[in-house]
This record gives C-alpha cells, structure tokens and sequence, in this order.
C-alpha cells in the first residue's frame, strides 16, 4: 500500500509538473515587427531597390511573416501622394519608415510623429534631419547621397563630351532646392560651360524644360539628383533623344533604360545600407546615435548605343574609367 501511494503521489507530481509547463509551450508568438517603406518610383522600378532592402534584412536573420512585415508604398513619380501614403503607413504602427528622399522623409515625419526613419537622403544636416553626421540627434539617420558634389561632379564627367565654352542645361526638381543649382553652376564656370537652369515638378514642366533648352541651344543637359526626376527618366531620356542632346543621369537604371551616361551610388547597394540601420533599430537602437553613412560604392556607366544614335564619339579617357559599357 505504501509502495502504491508512493507511485501514485509520484504520477500526480509528475502531471502537475507537466500542467505548469503546457502553458508555457501554447502560449502565442510575438506578433511580427513592421517595417513601413516610402518608394518615389512606380512599383515596376522600386521592387528592385526594395528586394535589396528584404536582401539586407534576411542577411541579418530577419525573416518576413515571422518576426518582421514589411509595408511598401509606391508614390509612383508623385511626391504630392507621399503625406497620404505616409498616413496609410503610419497607421499599421511601423517600428521604424524607410524614406527615399526628401519629400518622403519629411511626410513620414508628420505621419508618424514617433516612428524611427531611416532615410535616404541628400544632406541630412542642411536639410535640419540631424545635429551632426557623427551623430544625428533627432529621429532620422541613413544613407546621404552627396547630392550636390555627384551633380558637380556629373557636369564634369558631361563638359569631357562636350566643345569648350558649350551651353549646358542643368534640369532640377525645385522641391530640393536652389542652393545646390548655385553650387553645380559654379563648378560649371571653371571648366569653361556657360550655365543655365529648369525646374520641373511635373511631368509638364519637364517638357518645358527641353522647350527651354532648345530655344537656348544648349550642348548637353545635367539631369541633377531628384526622386521625381529618376522617376520621370523615362520622358527625360525620350526628350533627349529627340532633341539630338547629349545628358547625364544620377542612377545606372537611366543608361540601362537608353540614357546616354550615368554617375552615381548604387542604388540597391544603399538600400542594403539602410537594411543594415533598419535592423539595429529593430534591436532596439535610437536613430540619433547611429551615424549617417555616406554610399560606399559609384558607377560611371555608358551607352554606346546611345551614343551613336546621338552622333558621339566617347573619348576614351572616358571609356577607360566606366564601370560598364553597354554596347
């Protein structure tokens, strides 16, 4: 009898101990973490960039529909979209936005008044995003795009085409600013260019902007850093064309798209980089004590194709440096 209470009061401890440990195994899993992101370009363009964001995020052991989910929004070349699709973010309850330029970090800032942003941006202090580069300060920190030093260096890269003493047309979104048009003319004078200027906001606009260079009978046109304007680079490279002008784009995606030159980051590689921000976050770090990185890797890429439909010969100076010619 005494054996037999000894067994039973032992299977009765035993099922105790697994009633407290059967809860524990049922209990949920941590709803998954949302990462909201902001895309200027239409969705055909900016899943490429986008897969390299999900690319850099899966590198760092974050799996979507497990621990993280991640809400894109295309504005589709259209800036005056971003505060609405902003507050489409917002309201998901992102633990941090992803912002592609200017127009989209300042509507994920109004949008969502707590939310970390990790942006891509031209000049993050200029523009009041942070205190310092070394450490930002604020709830912004990410990847700059040395916006105006690539569009001066750009103009240089397009004045090697080009007769001493040509008219160059230097193509701006005004939403970024004037003081960098300002900056990039008077890199121009030095190289012997005489310097004229267009902004475009609107697909209209960027029409007017050939019209004006036509009427200016300008040698080239300097396509300078803007999420509308890479947007738009399909009209811009049609216009071109047809006006027989010689331009130069920010992004790799214009020469492969027709354009006839490109100098400019990697755009899937600084996505990576701001995967790499966007995880840390994740793991609980304050976006003003994360440094602002600079894009680590440039491309010059040429279209010989483009060239020759133009009436060019790319000097080989030129040729020697590119990245990639495309034939």
């Amino acid at each position: 009898m005494k054996r037999r209470s000894l067994l039973l009061a032992t299977g009765a401890a035993s099922l105790g101990s697994a009633l407290v440990v059967r809860p524990a195994w049922g209990q949920p899993a941590k709803e998954p973490r949302r990462v909201g992101v902001l895309q200027t370009a239409p969705a055909a363009v900016g899943a490429k960039v986008t897969r390299a964001l999900r690319d850099g995020l899966r590198e760092r052991g974050h799996v979507e529909g497990r621990d993280i989910v991640i809400d894109v929004r295309y504005a589709d070349g259209r800036p005056e979209e971003f505060p609405r699709l902003a507050l489409e973010l917002a309201t998901l309850k992102p633990a941090v936005i992803v912002a592609s330029g200017a127009s989209a970090t300042d509507a994920a800032l109004a949008a969502a008044p707590e939310a970390p942003i990790v942006s891509l941006h031209g000049d993050f202090v200029a523009a009041g995003l942070a205190a310092e580069i070394g450490r930002p300060g604020g709830r912004v920190t990410g990847v700059s795009m040395l916006g105006t030093p690539l569009d001066a260096k750009r103009l240089e890269l397009l004045a090697e085409l080009l007769p001493k003493g040509s008219a160059v047309l230097n193509l701006a979104d005004p939403r970024q600013g004037t003081h960098h048009v300002q900056s990039v003319e008077a890199a121009g004078r030095p190289l012997g260019l005489l310097m004229h200027a267009a902004y475009a906001r609107t697909p209209s606009e960027i029409d007017t902007a050939f019209a004006i260079a036509r009427r200016l009978r300008v040698a080239g046109v300097n396509v300078l850093a803007s999420p509308f304007l890479n947007a738009h680079s399909a009209r811009i490279i049609e216009l071109a064309a047809g006006a027989k002008l010689p331009a130069i784009y920010h992004w790799r995606e214009s020469a492969e798209a027709g354009g006839l030159m490109t100098y400019g980051p990697s755009l899937p590689a600084m996505f990576r980089q701001l995967a790499s921000f966007v995880s840390r976050i994740l793991h609980g770090a304050k976006p003003g004590e994360l440094p602002i990185e600079q894009a680590t890797r440039f491309e010059l890429v040429i279209n010989l194709k483009t060239a020759k439909a133009l009436g060019l010969t790319i000097p080989q100076s030129l040729l020697v440096r590119a990245d990639e010619v495309i034939q």
